[in-house]
């Protein structure tokens, strides 16, 4: 029952308070990219969701190798690379040779693997020290962040879209980037981080 707590409550501080997406700008041009484009949304958002788990559970188990842990930061960011290539291969494979994917799947999940938030999650994770369990709800909990934060843009580019007081010069991109400015801003404000110092 800890375990599960613990999952949890790491998922849930991810989603509300460290929303990565909103107050740290990780994976947010897909997340803008990704909600204007409704029929891309669901893979996309299932995509990056297990590539964030997959590579927090492995990397939290190399973590805990004692010899891991005098690694530098460059060592440490290769061994995390490699980790989301080699998850990334099997899942290519396993999409493309038994599931027969579509040429424009596959160009989907190589976006999706690749995505800043899939590679920031496990440096998070052990700068935390969250266990196996805190790393894969912070894995879930970043996944679940990105749905929220291009569900929060799509819903808002709709509005924007509709609004006919917004002055010609601001209309399309430059009111959609405030409009997310606004939404981080207020991200920021759960995570209580300094935004001028």
């Amino acid at each position: 029952m800890k375990i599960v707590n613990e999952l949890l409550i790491t998922a849930l501080y991810t989603v509300f308070v460290q929303n990565l997406i909103l107050s740290s700008g990780l994976g947010l041009s897909e997340a803008i990219r990704v909600s204007t484009k409704p029929g891309m949304f669901g893979r996309f958002a299932v995509m990056v969701s297990g590539f964030s788990v997959a590579v927090s559970a492995l990397c939290a188990l190399i973590n805990t190798q004692p010899q891991f842990a005098q690694t530098d930061f460059y060592a440490r960011a290769a061994v995390y690379g490699c980790v989301l290539a080699a998850v990334y291969i099997v899942t290519a494979a396993v999409m493309r040779f038994i599931f027969r994917a579509s040429h424009k799947s596959m160009s989907v999940l190589g976006i999706a693997a690749l995505n800043t938030l899939v590679l920031a999650v496990p440096f998070i994770n052990n700068s935390a020290a969250y266990t196996f369990a805190g790393s894969i709800g912070s894995g879930i909990g970043a996944g679940i962040a990105f749905v929220l934060a291009a569900a929060l843009i799509s819903k808002g580019s709709c509005a924007l879209s509709e609004n006919e007081s917004i002055p010609d010069v601001f209309k399309g991109t430059p009111a959609l980037f405030f409009y997310v400015g606004l939404i981080s801003l207020a991200f920021a404000g759960f995570s209580d981080s300094a935004l001028f110092s």
